[in-house]
């Protein structure tokens, strides 16, 4: 005996229903997604503020261990582009054998070793303690990525500048307004006394009588948004190969009146995120967080500073002396 079966008819969705739930789909996902960005750079600002939380307790185990603050260039170090204030730190976040490997180099390695300007040995400049990242180093919002493109580019195969590890923050070398001292050697050469890492700098803690609280430690340089890539030369965000280069020492006997090159540590005399010419020793603080940049105060604290802090503000903050009132930003 045969059965007959019945055909059963499901009802399927119209391409009315679909393009509906596809557009609820859609709205859903605009809406969330901003909503990720902003988790994402929040946890992006958060690593940013640890990194330099991290550079301004080295520093002060460093005051601790030797009761002074790193120095922003060293005399002896004759004409050279030598490593600067990053590796005075090593020992003291946790990148001793960094450190360690650089000594190993060659006698009086921080100042003779040029890895910025040569790969040839003992400078290395190609090898992996170089161009491998420094994560506290690195600021994860920064467009500039894990190594150095707004460095010096060159045809030239002995600067290996560009792919090595990135430096993002930058020392306070103290205010336009204050101690500025002109170099003769260019416009670049302009430098000050003012801050607390300056070339020759030996600042102790109370040497600072405007206050730990209330000055400037180090501070954030990690974007180069709104200008082309290594369109400042030197005052390009350079890696930490490089802290400064010493003009005096061109002259015989030194003439100080030349003035110095500072690379890892600057002259404020721009406003946060400030993207117009400067020189070499004015490269301003920038960053890829939105509306600012984040600071290190010589204490230990950590804040961040908008684009609209006045630079008058930011100047007074860059002195350590001057007993300037301001309101704090």
């Amino acid at each position: 005996m045969f059965r007959v079966s019945r055909l059963r008819w499901r009802a399927a969705f119209t391409l009315v229903e679909l393009l509906v739930v596809i557009a609820i789909i859609g709205v859903l996902v605009a809406l969330l997604l901003p909503a990720v960005q902003t988790a994402r750079e929040s946890a992006r600002r958060t690593q940013c503020a640890n990194n330099i939380k991290q550079l301004a307790l080295g520093m002060q185990m460093h005051h601790d261990t030797f009761l002074k603050l790193p120095s922003g260039g060293d005399q002896n170090s004759g004409v050279r582009y030598v490593i600067g204030w990053p590796a005075q730190v090593f020992p003291f976040m946790e990148q001793k054998a960094l450190r360690d490997q650089i000594e190993g180099l060659t006698s009086n390695a921080l100042l003779t070793v040029m890895p910025w300007r040569f790969t040839a040995a003992p400078h290395n400049g190609d090898k992996p303690m170089f161009t491998d990242q420094i994560p506290a180093f690195r600021c994860p919002s920064s467009e500039l990525g894990k190594k150095s493109p707004d460095a010096w580019n060159t045809a030239n195969p002995d600067i290996n500048a560009v792919n090595q590890s990135p430096l993002h923050y930058r020392a306070n070398g103290g205010s336009a307004t204050s101690e500025l001292l002109q170099g003769t050697q260019s416009r670049h050469a302009w430098w000050s006394k003012s801050g607390v890492i300056y070339p020759k700098s030996t600042v102790r803690f109370a040497d600072i009588t405007d206050g730990t609280t209330n000055t400037l430690l180090v501070g954030e340089t990690s974007s180069a948004f709104g200008r082309g890539l290594f369109s400042r030369s030197w005052g390009s965000i350079q890696p930490w190969t490089w802290g400064y280069y010493n003009y005096p020492a061109q002259a015989n006997p030194p003439d100080e009146n030349l003035g110095w090159l500072m690379i890892d540590h600057k002259v404020v005399t721009y406003p946060i995120g400030y993207t117009g010419s400067f020189f070499t020793n004015e490269t301003p603080f920038t960053s890829g967080h939105p509306n600012g940049a984040t600071m290190a105060l010589v204490d230990g604290s950590v804040r961040f500073m908008t684009k609209n802090t006045p630079l008058l503000v930011l100047q007074a903050m860059a002195t350590r002396g001057d007993g300037e009132v301001f309101a704090d930003p």
